[in-house]
């Protein structure tokens, strides 16, 4: 079982993978393109299969997103967690739903 602080597209994580159409890179510029939107991210660690990025809450809290392109399946998977603590008020789940509906929206545009 997760703790309450992490949300993923893996199993019981309660979350779809992104989808996308077209290439890896094409992905990965939706991703970074979604990113923009969220002013309290950081990207750590970026190649053409993964990204790493931490999300800072106003309060400083920092919670770490990874993100692994399946070009296969055309399918982004995610794993969102806290980096403190094991209770985060459901920051993370609210913030990848918006990432989400954001990342579809971009999807739509490009």
């Amino acid at each position: 079982m997760l703790p309450s602080n992490c949300v993923n597209t893996a199993g019981t994580g309660g979350f779809e993978p992104l989808t996308y159409q077209g290439t890896p890179l094409q992905a990965m510029a939706l991703l970074q393109a979604t990113l923009k939107s969220f002013p309290e991210a950081t990207v750590l660690h970026s190649d053409a299969l993964t990204m790493q990025v931490i999300f800072t809450t106003p309060v400083g809290f920092r919670d770490q997103v990874d993100f692994r392109i399946n070009p296969q399946d055309q399918r982004i998977d995610f794993r969102s967690r806290s980096l403190f603590g094991l209770f985060d008020w459901g920051k993370n789940r609210s913030r990848m739903q918006a990432f989400t509906m954001r990342f579809e929206q971009q999807a739509r545009i490009k």
